[in-house]
């Protein structure tokens, strides 16, 4: 799988252990990653702005939107 940029959008996938997470969108705002292995990604979503959470990188697939910085900081 290749790496998911920050800021893209992405939808959780039906193979994601946190079921009633399925099928929503939201934004990647961090990448775990070390020597070159993504572990996972911290994704907000536009259910729950409040929170960030990690998914698994076989849990998302990008929706090809991709959003700036700017976007979520001033």
């Amino acid at each position: 799988m290749d790496r998911i940029n920050f800021y893209a959008e992405v939808e959780i996938l039906p193979n994601c252990e946190y079921t009633e997470f399925i099928g929503e969108k939201g934004v990647v705002m961090g990448i775990s990653e070390e020597d070159g292995i993504i572990y996972g990604y911290a994704v907000r979503l536009y259910t729950d702005y409040e929170n960030g959470y990690c998914f698994d990188a076989d849990c998302l697939k990008p929706t090809g939107r991709q959003f700036k910085r700017e976007d979520f900081y001033s």
